[in-house]
């Protein structure tokens, strides 16, 4: 959270500490030592900060490797620990105030600018027990407060298929459409989990999406234990996914407990929605405190939307010197009207996963590791081509043309010599590389590619024809 528990520094022998050298650092794609964060990159590595190792031998080397993960547009990375007992307090938020459980976490962001990815972005979360005692009966969770828009006016639902949470608007006009409104058709945003918590020891188990639901300031339609916690107790049910006072969430069709609420499809109206079950606006959801089942079934108003995902289950156990990498990605679709707008974002969730399950293989592959004569740009294919076209290029060690340390780029450019996309900015070692270009985006014409490193350089023309 903005005022969070955790703080820059990490933990040794079982002590916190910090130096200056601990803070946020930002490298974007072809940055080098006049950036500060790039230059210094390297006092991050032992901490887990991403690194492109460009000659394969498991050691960053400055210089030589990339900071940053490989192909993203750009990164950001810090180290955190929650081991000082002084930022540990109840004005935190989400009842804070809890004693330090010496946890120190490598948080990673990042982001591609492939037009297929340039509406999603990456978080990886590495969280080691670094304290001496077992961490039983453990859930994490991600808190949002996504405000689409207006907050004013949204509903939340979830997608359990695609592991997916997500919040949209409750009707077909945000706000006033005015900034921060979207007005006429707004889109929907979400989180995936990509990766969830993992149960360890002789039966491994992967855990994803766990439990969702919401809570708000103010309880919608005034139930007292969905508002926010004020307790660490209230907020440990929550994360285990049930209100705030120890009550279950309910289906409010069939009447059973559930820990994950609205897995309906609101564009279709199939299912359990915040519109209703099935279309049926008084079965969106059950008032129920102080642990009762005798519930009682209302509309749901729309409304400021918060909401916790998690991750977690009683036999989760991360005991000291444990690791747990939480992979999650941040997306925003918009689609026809505010329920399709939910609908293309279940499609760029199917895009975001195979991303993640090909090992976010963005970019140029080295398709020949022999070391060419030279350097060459090849023909682009298919050429003409509607909308994916494939460039092929050699990369030389020595010889005629002599790489600047091997920094190679690779622009397209329209008709006008506009730059209209940089497909390849960075070192690489020698080899034969091939990147495609998705000109979705672009209209028909000639556009012309050119590669260019040290003094070599070389362009050829290409159609897009649709």
């Amino acid at each position: 959270s903005y005022k969070g528990e955790y703080a820059p520094g990490y933990i040794h022998n079982g002590i916190p500490d910090t130096v200056s050298n601990f803070k946020l650092y930002k490298v974007s794609r072809g940055d080098g030592p006049s950036n500060p964060d790039w230059e210094n990159w390297y006092r991050m590595i032992p901490y887990g900060a991403p690194y492109y190792d460009v000659n394969n031998n498991g050691v960053f080397e400055p210089n030589i490797d990339t900071p940053g993960v490989k192909f993203a547009t750009q990164t950001v990375f810090i180290c955190m620990t929650d081991g000082f007992a002084n930022t540990h307090n109840q004005s935190e938020g989400f009842s804070g105030g809890t004693a330090p459980l010496f946890a120190e976490m490598h948080l990673t962001a990042w982001g591609y600018s492939n037009t297929e990815y340039s509406d999603m972005q990456f978080l990886k979360f590495e969280i080691i027990n670094k304290g001496a005692n077992i961490w039983d009966s453990t859930y994490m969770s991600v808190i949002c407060d996504p405000d689409m828009g207006d907050a004013t006016d949204d509903y939340i639902g979830c997608d359990t298929v695609r592991q997916m949470c997500y919040i949209y608007n409750s009707d077909n006009f945000d706000g006033t459409g005015n900034p921060p409104s979207y007005g006429a058709i707004p889109p929907a945003a979400g989180l995936i989990y990509l990766k969830g918590g993992r149960i360890k020891g002789s039966s491994p188990k992967d855990l994803y999406l766990t439990s969702f639901h919401n809570f708000d300031g103010t309880g919608a339609g005034g139930i007292t234990c969905e508002q926010d916690p004020s307790q660490a107790y209230e907020a440990y049910y929550y994360l285990k996914g049930r209100k705030k006072d120890g009550s279950y969430w309910m289906d409010p069709l069939t009447k059973q407990r559930v820990l994950i609420v609205y897995p309906g499809d609101p564009e279709t109206g199939a299912g359990w929605t915040e519109f209703g079950y099935n279309g049926i606006a008084t079965l969106a959801h059950i008032k129920n405190c102080a642990g009762g089942d005798t519930v009682t079934a209302f509309q749901s108003p729309p409304g400021d939307r918060r909401f916790c995902m998690g991750t977690g289950a009683p036999d989760f156990i991360v005991s000291p010197g444990d690791t747990q990498k939480i992979f999650l990605c941040q997306l925003i679709a918009r689609g026809s009207n505010n329920l399709n707008s939910v609908t293309k974002l279940k499609q760029l969730a199917d895009i975001a996963r195979n991303l993640f399950i090909n090992n976010f293989n963005v970019g140029i592959s080295l398709i020949q590791g022999e070391v060419p004569s030279g350097y060459e740009l090849f023909q682009n294919y298919p050429n003409p081509f509607n909308p994916v076209t494939k460039i092929r290029f050699n990369v030389a060690e020595n010889g005629k043309w002599k790489s600047d340390n091997g920094f190679v780029t690779l622009k397209v450019y329209n008709i006008l010599g506009m730059e209209v996309a940089t497909l390849v900015n960075e070192r690489l070692q020698p080899g034969t590389y091939e990147t495609a270009w998705n000109a979705a985006g672009m209209s028909s014409g000639i556009y012309f590619y050119s590669l260019r490193s040290g003094n070599f350089s070389s362009t050829k023309r290409m159609i897009i024809l649709k």
